[in-house]
């Protein structure tokens, strides 16, 4: 049953509480709370899941500050779409090596009366790009530095959800980032890892050394505090001089002298033209439900057609924990990442998607390649995308929001790599994105092939998924480039299929495909009911490359199975549900007072 015990509602609100009062996450009673990492800081492992309950809406992020700020907005009356506003925007704040100012954003929003849409905010290349400097420093293995900006999306698409289907001013919505940026929040331990992973490339950078490290040489520890006066100041002018400065003034105008400076393609004409594209969900049915997701550039296409993969499957065998039921997962998503070049790739009108890879037909001819014991020979896969074709960053965030109205969000914002590609222009305080390293600057036949103001092909797939009745099954997403896809099949299928409740569908083990190049492989999570001997199964099946791990991980380990925060309707308590992703340290709350509309 999808049921949150009444028994877990105090613990949820107590862990809630501790969150916002300290931000910190304790576990020195654990022998292995912490390892040290190449840097030798110690890196602590996951806690449990932030888990929460409310009649009144709920909100699930990637840190607590942004959690608070929607729910505050929640609690004031806004709705779904404003507390996923204020909620991306402290992420900006709070997260920084995730998201911010300077990356992109994709949202999928249910509304009130029935529609469901998406604001799609890929990142375009610039008009100037030059595709022989960008394949001269991937052959130098040099993927850092203004060269691999792409044009930022995120507070374009944050303003057009907010001025279209919100009910509040962005005056209001910025109002608890710029607090927080000026009295300091709190360091999660999930900003401690992307830290330690980069670190050394951040100590060469002049500027952004001070944002993830306020000291700009030590590492912090959990619950250490840091300010971001710089990016308050930016706030502040937004807040005043509206978002038109980022793009057309003021802001711009700072922007295209860093980028010139700094060896960049963003120039102001680049964020004058910026559009936000609003398209139709793609859409598919999953034994009753109703699942919407984002088109092309977006990752939503392996969604699908894995989902229509799995439901040729009797739901009885999904729902059963064995080595079958694994191999099926991993075949389904090698059948959906391959076929992924099918979809048409370029910008989209309104229209509903006719991509055969999309269709029941085509996944049920796909489902015969499945075999019990056996793996899919690479040559047997029609249409292969080329392992180098898709690459985006592992630092990317999910923002799930529900309202007592009926409208729902989901929402996933990147700057790609950790700290995007390091650059900051001085004095506004975040860091620009990395996105332009996702193209593939010498293959023609790849969807993200580099052409000037064509948008990024990338992984991100905002997910809500709808019950029978209508009502909010979940609303999630995951970070963890094209594993992402992986991750959510995963989840929906322990919530249909094996009928789990949003916590144990989030914290059930895992087994994933994905990677890049050579490394693209299975992963599985070791951690009851999956055990070595499962995976020494597989791997007779003719998996070589199969990477465990163990439970706690440790490092960067601990973040590659992704951040699913998810928000979603219980039939049975009558209550919102939300939890945050033990994986990444998420967050979970909802109101606490009923909202009330002025």
């Amino acid at each position: 049953m999808n049921r949150l015990p009444r028994s877990l509602t105090e613990r949820a609100n107590r862990f809630a509480a501790v969150l916002i009062l300290t931000a910190t996450i304790c576990m020195s009673s654990h022998p292995l709370a912490t390892a040290a990492d190449r840097t030798g800081k110690p890196v602590p492992i996951p806690p449990v899941a932030s888990i929460a309950q409310s009649d009144f809406g709920m909100a699930a992020t990637g840190s607590p500050e942004a959690t608070e700020a929607a729910v505050q907005v929640l609690e004031k009356g806004g709705n779904a779409i404003d507390a996923a506003v204020a909620a991306a925007l402290m992420l900006g704040v709070s997260d920084p090596d995730a998201s911010g100012l300077g990356g992109m954003t994709h949202m999928v929003i249910h509304l009130a009366d029935g529609r469901t849409l998406v604001l799609d905010g890929t990142a375009p290349t610039p008009l100037g790009v030059d595709p022989d400097r960008l394949q001269e420093l991937k052959e130098a293995e040099d993927l850092f530095g203004y060269a691999l900006v792409a044009v930022p999306t995120t507070l374009a698409v944050l303003d057009s959800a907010r001025s279209r289907f919100g009910t509040m001013d962005m005056p209001t919505l910025l109002a608890p980032s710029i607090e927080v940026a000026e009295r300091g929040y709190r360091v999660s331990p999930i900003q401690i890892v992307w830290t330690n992973v980069y670190y050394e490339h951040i100590l060469t950078t002049e500027y952004l050394r001070f944002i993830a490290m306020e000291d700009g040489a030590t590492i912090a520890q959990p619950g250490d505090i840091v300010c971001r006066p710089d990016l308050a100041r930016t706030l502040r002018h937004i807040a005043r001089y509206g978002v038109s400065s980022f793009y057309r003034g003021h802001i711009a105008d700072l922007i295209e002298a860093d980028m010139i400076k700094g060896g960049g393609f963003v120039r102001k004409s680049d964020l004058v033209r910026l559009r936000v594209r609003e398209t139709y969900p793609l859409h598919t049915t999953y034994r009753g439900t109703e699942v919407f997701t984002v088109r092309p550039p977006g990752g939503g296409t392996p969604v699908i057609e894995a989902l229509n993969i799995l439901e040729t499957f009797p739901s009885d065998f999904l729902a059963e924990d064995t080595v079958e039921r694994h191999h099926a997962l991993i075949e389904t998503i090698r059948i959906a990442l391959a076929d992924r070049g099918l979809a048409p790739q370029g910008p989209f009108q309104m229209r509903p998607d006719s991509s055969p890879a999309l269709s029941k037909d085509h996944a049920r001819r796909r489902a015969e390649l499945i075999l019990p014991g056996k793996v899919i020979a690479d040559s047997d896969l029609r249409a292969p995308v080329d392992p180098e074709c898709v690459r985006t960053g592992e630092s990317t965030t999910q923002v799930s929001i529900a309202d007592r109205w009926g409208n729902v969000v989901s929402l996933t914002q990147t700057l790609g790599r950790s700290y995007g590609a390091e650059a900051v222009t001085p004095d506004l305080g975040f860091p620009f994105n990395s996105l332009l390293e996702g193209f593939n600057f010498d293959k023609p036949h790849c969807p993200g092939y580099l052409q000037p103001s064509v948008p990024c092909s990338n992984d991100m797939a905002p997910t809500i998924v709808l019950a029978a009745d209508g009502s909010l099954l979940a609303a999630l997403g995951a970070p963890s480039s094209n594993r992402i896809s992986s991750i959510i099949i995963n989840v929906i299928s322990n919530l249909v299929d094996r009928k789990m409740g949003l916590e144990e569908a989030i914290e059930a083990p895992r087994v994933l495909y994905g990677g890049f190049g050579p490394d693209r492989k299975p992963s599985v999570e070791i951690l009851d009911p999956i055990t070595d001997a499962d995976v020494d199964t597989l791997e007779a099946m003719g998996y070589t490359s199969i990477e465990r791990y163990l439970y706690p991980p440790v490092s960067r380990r601990c973040v590659l199975f992704g951040g699913v925060n998810v928000v979603g309707w219980d039939a049975d308590s009558m209550t919102f549900v939300g939890v945050g992703d033990s994986r990444r340290w998420g967050s979970a709350m909802g109101p606490r007072v009923v909202p009330v509309r002025e």
